[in-house]
């Protein structure tokens, strides 16, 4: 009984630092390999939907960032946005454009919507739930004579 309540209790510490891991990372964008590399990491460690809130929001920063200069009359380089982008975290980044945070919720709900499943009151969804398959045009297969041809079961 201790080993077993010793090996919940691993699995459980395990899944909260990594569950943590993502809300440390950095970017690092001293350079162009190394922002690509912090973006790869990023990339591993968010959830799917966190992953596609990130992304967006790294799209928004450029775009701000690109109208900005814009009406600046300068250009808008990549060492102008790695500038910008530099040791922030996932919290800061997504909140780079919009102190809110509304529209990485957003894109987020966007998300669960393609994805089949919208997350209840506003958090991670600890299940997707799954409709019932269309099985009215899969044919049907293992039926007996028992129950008739099967002509009239539609």
């Amino acid at each position: 009984m201790l080993k077993l309540t010793v090996a919940v209790l691993a699995v459980v510490l395990a899944s909260s630092a990594s569950a943590a891991g993502w809300r440390k990372l950095q970017i690092d964008a001293s350079s162009e390999a190394a922002f690509k590399v912090s973006i790869a990491t990023f990339h591993d460690k968010l959830t799917p939907s966190r992953r596609e809130a990130f992304a967006r929001s790294l799209q928004d920063a450029w775009i701000a960032g690109t109208k900005s200069a814009s009406a600046e009359q300068r250009e808008y380089t990549s060492e102008d946005y790695f500038r910008q982008l530099d040791g922030l975290t996932y919290d800061e980044v997504v909140k780079l454009t919009d102190a809110t945070g509304g529209k990485a919720a957003q894109y987020r709900r966007e998300y669960y919507a393609r994805a089949g499943g919208a997350p209840q009151g506003g958090g991670n969804p600890l299940w997707v739930e799954h409709t019932q398959r269309d099985t009215e045009h899969v044919p049907y297969r293992g039926g007996t004579d028992l129950f008739g041809s099967g002509a009239d079961r539609h």
